[in-house]
Parts: C-alpha cells; structure tokens; sequence
C-alpha cells in the first residue's frame, strides 16, 4: 500500500503547475508585459514560498510553450504576451486531443475520425500526434493544457463527444497554449473565440428523409436513442440533427408522427433482445413500417441483425437506413444507405485553418461547415417493392 506521504502527493496539485498559472495571470494581465524580464529564481521562491525545484520546472514548462525565452547571464524574458508563438508559415507538427469514447454507439466513428486525421497527415507530411483524453466535462483548461507538456506542436485540434461546459474547458487553452487551437466539432452553443470545423449532419438527414419519402415510404420508423427527450422538448444538442429531420419532413408530407413508430435504444448501453422484438413488432403488425431510420450505423447494424434472426430481409421486407457511413456500413449484406460524414474533407478543413493561422495568428477566428451527404446503396428499395 502507499505511504500517507504518497498518497498526499497524487491528490494534492503539483506546485510547479499553480506557479506557472500564477506567472501567466502576471503576463495576461499586463504587468509582466512583452519583453518584461521575469524576476529571479531567488525572487521567485521567497515571493511565493517554493522551491527552487519548483521554480525551475514553471520556468521549462513556460519555456517550452514559448512563452518566455531564457537568455543566458541575463534571466528570463516574455517572448509572447498572449501565450502564442510568433508568426510562423509551417505546419509540421499537428497535436489532436481526443475525447475517448466511452459509449459504443460512438466508438465506430472516434476511429473514423482519427484515422481520418492521420491519413491527411500522413499524405501532407505532417506530424500527427493523438492524446487521448477523458478529462470530466466541467474539468478546468489546465488538464487539456497538461496533455502536451513537453511536446513541440505548431497546432491543436481538440475533439470532444459532447459540448457541455466546453467554453470553460478550451478558453485556458486557447489563450495559454502556445500554438494555435482548433475545435471540431465547434457545438455552436458554446461558442468561443478559436477556428472551428463542423459537419453539417441536418443537411445529409434531410436528404435521406426525401429520398425515403420519394419511394413511396409513408410508415418510416425512427430507432434510435434520447426518444422521450425527443418528445419531450428541444433535442437539437442530444440528437445532432436527427429527430428535426425525422420529424420535419414528415410534417412537409403531411404525415403525423406515430409514437408507436418510435424505438429508444438507451444511449451507452448494449441494445437487449426486448428492444429487438419491438422493432421486429414494427415490421409484423398489421399497418408495418415499411421503412427504418436507425439514428447511427451502429444501431442499424443491430437492427439489421435483429430482423435476420426473425427472418425478415432487408430490403425485401423493410427498407434501412443509417447514419455515419462507418466502414462496416458497405459491408454489410446488403450495404447499407447511410448519410456520410466526410471526416477527411473536414480534417483537410482543420489542416488549413491551421496554416492560415500559423501565418497570421491575429486574424478572426473561422468557422468552417462541411455538407454531410447521402450514400445510396442497397438496403433501400421503393415502398411497393417490398414483400406483402
């Protein structure tokens, strides 16, 4: 077992880390401003009671985000007053924190996506370094800055599952980080000042939904997770889009959304064979769906399998389709019809907003929206083509 001593240790926050934010509030607000020499490391522990250890390692860690130069015989020095590295042209070296996905729902496009960014990387000849992350949604900044101490970036891009308390989690990182940060996706409710790249899911959700209504399909079910919200009230942040356009282009078609068309598979749990016999319910009943809009390929993957084991074909019987356009989805027997999210347009996205910043660190912040789009395959037949 740990000693009381070592245990002490893991809990309490390292010194060295309450200097450095100590120093950045000087430099931040002025009164150490650039080109300010610092005070001494003698002056530095008897001002704030550390140690000389513990004033060394702040002063490297600033040292190494390019926020003070040391020059020797002479002391330390503010190089950059915002916490940013002089202007630069190059992208050599891209940084991704990355949000671990702890929902399996999820897990299948978190690989799209990185894989996404390591091919692009690759291709440009560009560094690519991923650090994965599960820092807790209302976590101060200073973790995601801590996951690169030490390393070298010219460019972060920060991907989070979900935008709940994000300002207060990118704001330290953006401002203190000393290359420039990028968010993708942005989620426009917490809006702040740094390059953003979005998808737009609503687009490709809608072109699905009037590809379904042009063949003839009126019965559409919707499966997918945070239904009772759904009913409830505004999903817009829960649903990415889903539900607003499952809901929507039925109402411009005149048809009513039947709640006993509406499966919840509960978000962050396996799907239970109870789920599966009331989407096979859906299919068999006397007025069955002829059409099934799973929320993501994951789910549509159950669901297809759950209508297999009932014998029940797709598309023969019912028609199906998805969202994400993971790798598995082509695969399929048959492939599936899905909205594709392009992650390797927006990766090349983030890429170039990172040049761009990396050649004038003071222009606006961008906010880039790339299309999402409508694979047509297999699993979607004419409603009068399916089997009576």
């Amino acid at each position: 077992m740990p000693s009381r001593s070592e245990t002490r240790i893991r809990t309490r926050p390292a010194l060295h880390r309450k200097l450095t934010d100590l120093i950045l509030d000087e430099i931040h607000s002025g009164r150490l401003p650039l080109g300010a020499k610092l005070p001494s490391q003698a002056e530095l522990v008897a001002r704030y009671q550390v140690s000389v250890n513990t004033v060394r390692q702040s002063l490297a860690t600033l040292e190494k985000r390019g926020i003070i130069r040391k020059e020797h015989g002479r002391g330390s020095f503010v190089s950059l007053q915002s916490g940013r590295r002089e202007e630069r042209r190059e992208l050599g070296h891209l940084g991704l924190i990355f949000e671990r996905a702890d929902q399996p729902e999820d897990q299948a496009a978190e690989t799209e996506i990185v894989s996404a960014f390591v091919d692009v990387c690759r291709r440009r000849g560009i560094r690519f370094t991923c650090v994965e992350t599960t820092v807790d949604a209302h976590a101060g900044g200073g973790e995601l800055i801590r996951t690169f101490d030490g390393v070298n970036l010219d460019a972060i891009c920060v991907f989070l599952h979900s935008g709940e308390g994000a300002g207060d989690r990118l704001a330290p990182l953006a401002r203190e980080f000393a290359a420039p940060v990028a968010m993708f996706p942005s989620f426009e409710r917490h809006p702040f000042p740094i390059d953003r790249v979005d998808i737009d899911l609503e687009a490709g959700l809608r072109q699905l939904m009037q590809y379904l209504l042009q063949l003839g399909h009126r019965r559409i079910a919707y499966v997918s997770s945070h239904v009772a919200e759904c009913l409830a009230g505004d999903p817009q942040r829960i649903t990415g889009g889903r539900w607003q356009a499952y809901r929507d282009a039925l109402a411009e078609s005149g048809v009513a959304v039947d709640p006993s068309r509406l499966v919840e598979i509960p978000y962050g749990r396996e799907p239970d064979e109870a789920i599966g016999r009331r989407v096979i319910e859906l299919v068999r009943r006397d007025d069955p769906v002829t059409a099934i809009f799973a929320g993501n390929d994951w789910m549509a993957r159950h669901v297809m399998e759950w209508l297999w084991r009932a014998g029940i074909h797709v598309p023969r019987d019912v028609s199906l389709a998805g969202l994400d356009d993971v790798s598995f989805a082509r695969h399929l027997v048959p492939p599936l019809t899905t909205v594709a999210c392009p992650y390797t347009r927006a990766a090349r996205a983030v890429i170039e907003l990172m040049r761009k910043r990396l050649g004038d660190v003071n222009r606006p912040p961008e906010h880039v929206t790339i299309p999402s789009e409508l694979v047509i395959r297999e699993s979607v037949r004419p409603a009068g083509e399916h089997s009576a």
